[in-house]
Formats: C-alpha cells, structure tokens, sequence
C-alpha cells in the first residue's frame, strides 16, 4: 500500500510517498528548507506546492514537532504559538480527501524503527530518542506506544535549563562542541533518561548518528543500545505508516 508522509520539523520539511509495507520510496523525494519565516501562512503553501509537484492525491500522515492529540496541535516550541489549534487537515482536504493523521515527529520515528527497522517487533520496554533540533523521545511497550512523552524538555539533572538545550545536535552546533564532548553531555542525559524509563533497548536516531562510530564506544547504558536503520527519510515514512493503519 502507498501513502505519503511529510516530516515537518523545525528547519523544514520532507515528504515523500512510500510503500509502507517495505519503506521504499516510490515518489520523488521532497526536502525544502524553511525560508526563515516559520508561520503557518509561510509553511502550508509550501506543503501544498509540493504535493501538487508530485501529484498526490491519496492518504497523509504527518509528523508534527510538537505535542498531537485527536487531530489537534496542542504544543509547536520550534514553529512558533501560530500553530496552536491550527487545522491542518482541513488545510491539505483537496490532496488528502478525509484520509489523514497526525502524530507526534519523533513517535513517528519511532513507529518506523518498530515496525521495520532496528526494534521491529522487540518485546519489552523501548526507549527511541531523536536527537535533532530538540530531543525527541518515545516509549513503546511491547509495541504500544506512549505518545507525546518529550522528556527532552523536562528540567536537565544537574544544570539549569532543559535537557535538550544542553545535549541536542543544535546545541553541539551551537557551542561549537567536539564529537567527544557532545558525548559526555549525552551520557548524562542517556542516564537520566533511562532512570525514568527503564528501558530494555534504545535506538537512537538523528543527523548526529553518521558519527556513530566515533561516539558508540563513548556511551553506554544497562539497556542495549542500537542505531537507528532508517535515515532522514524515517520520520516521513513513519507519518506514512501511522496514516496506513485508517486505510
């Protein structure tokens, strides 16, 4: 089955129509930085124009970067308070046709992963963290899933502010941070992280991630931890498969 996906972050967005019983890609795949105006009235055009681009017509899923509860927008920290309540369902109703979800951007890596990548069908308690702009975060138990966590905003241990202002991949940017010192901060938050949760895996997932070799061996935690399979392509797709299940 072909559904498409759209990852709206907080840089831009990406979509693409997939085969969401495999994951490939069947569409040209979209990825359009934001122009640095990040209102819906800036945004929303630029979805619709390239769904016109690819000429889609059929079921959407969409990872938002914010909290997401029964087709509403309740939180967007990246986008701005414009967002809030915003209808966009009924914003893409002439490319979607009453076939469309929402769901939290990270959850939507995280469905990705459980269903066809590095956690697929894993028993037990699954800790996905999407080290981005922010931290995104994701418990799945036995493959439910607890939707809208976003422990990376809760206050960090040790040192003022969140954790995700002190170990996101923009906060490495930022400070002009080494592999090896980004490292050091993650652990803590990896600790912290799995005080809350006690996970049995974490996947992790990000840009950060095409240095895995050089900071695997600088972490470490009780539970097994596992890059993440899918790519930058994963958060779509993920949008794509929670879409799938209204088919």
């Amino acid at each position: 089955m072909r559904c498409l996906g759209i990852d709206l972050g907080g840089s831009g967005f990406r979509l693409g129509v997939f085969d969401v019983g495999t994951g490939i890609l069947c569409s040209k795949w979209q990825v359009i930085a934001h122009d640095g105006d990040t209102k819906p009235s800036s945004i929303v055009p630029r979805i619709r124009d390239s769904l016109i681009d690819i000429g889609w017509s059929g079921p959407i899923g969409l990872g938002f970067p914010g909290v997401v509860s029964d087709g509403r927008i309740l939180t967007a920290p990246n986008l701005g308070d414009e967002w809030i309540e915003l209808d966009l369902k009924g914003e893409l109703e002439n490319f979607h046709h009453g076939i469309f979800t929402m769901i939290n951007d990270a959850d939507a890596v995280a469905l990705t992963e459980y269903s066809l990548g590095s956690s697929k069908n894993q028993n037990g308690t699954i800790l996905t963290v999407t080290i981005g702009t922010g931290i995104g975060t994701t418990i799945q138990n036995n493959g439910a899933m607890v939707p809208n966590l976003e422990y990376g905003r809760e206050p960090h241990p040790r040192l003022e502010g969140s954790l995700e202002s002190h170990i996101s991949a923009s906060t490495r940017s930022e400070e002009g941070l080494s592999i090896g010192e980004w490292a050091n901060r993650f652990q803590e938050g990896i600790e912290f992280l799995e005080r809350l949760t006690e996970p049995d895996l974490i996947v992790l997932y990000g840009g950060i991630m095409e240095h895995w070799s050089e900071f695997s061996d600088l972490i470490s935690s009780e539970a097994q931890i596992k890059p993440a399979r899918f790519g930058t392509k994963a958060g779509a797709l993920g949008a794509a498969i929670a879409v799938s299940k209204l088919c």
